[in-house]
C-alpha cells in the first residue's frame, strides 16, 4: 500500500483521539474529510495533490457549515449545571455587606464571589442572600427568605 494511505489513515486516528480529548466538535471534521482522501489514497491514479485538495475542502466545509448545526444538536439537552451555574438558588452568609456603591462579597467552597442586590438595595454583612443568576462575574442575589423569616419572628417580640 501507497505511502499515503498510512498518512490519510494516520490523520483520521489522530484527529479522532483529539476529538476524544477535547471535546470540542473540532478535530472530527478534520477525521471526516481524511477519509475521503483515505479511500483516495487506495486507486493508484489519484495525486498527491489532489488528495490533499479533497481533504482540506471537506474539512473546511464540515467544520464552516456543519458544526454549528452539531453543536446544537449535541448540546441542546446538556442542562445539566457546572461551576458557577450549580450555585444559583443557594443561600449565603454575606462576608462584605452590599451597598448602592459597593458589591458585597460571599464564600462558597472556599471561593470568595463578589456580589450585588437585584433592585440595588443594601443589605449588611452577616445576613444570609439567596443567589437569584449570575452576570459576567459576580452573582446577583436577594435577601434570602430565611433571613426575613427570622427578621420578622424578632419584631413581633
Amino acid at each position: 500500500m501507497a505511502t499515503e494511505f498510512w498518512v490519510w489513515l494516520g490523520v483520521v486516528v489522530f484527529a479522532v483521539f483529539l476529538e476524544i480529548i477535547t471535546q470540542e466538535l473540532v478535530s472530527v471534521w478534520f477525521a471526516f474529510g481524511a477519509v475521503i482522501p483515505f479511500f483516495l489514497s487506495i486507486f493508484k491514479n489519484v495525486p498527491l495533490w489532489v488528495q490533499i485538495v479533497v481533504f482540506v475542502v471537506v474539512s473546511l466545509v464540515l467544520v464552516c457549515f456543519v458544526r454549528k448545526f452539531a453543536q446544537k444538536w449535541f448540546l441542546k439537552n446538556s442542562g445539566a449545571k457546572t461551576n458557577a451555574d450549580a450555585l444559583i438558588g443557594k443561600s449565603s452568609k454575606l462576608l462584605v455587606g452590599i451597598t448602592r456603591d459597593d458589591n458585597g462579597a460571599v464564600r462558597f467552597n472556599g471561593v470568595v464571589w463578589s456580589v450585588t442586590t437585584e433592585d440595588g438595595s443594601s443589605i449588611r454583612a452577616g445576613k444570609y442572600v439567596d443567589i437569584v443568576r449570575m452576570e459576567g462575574n459576580k452573582f446577583i442575589v436577594k435577601l434570602s427568605e430565611k433571613q426575613q423569616t427570622i427578621q420578622q419572628d424578632k419584631e413581633e417580640k
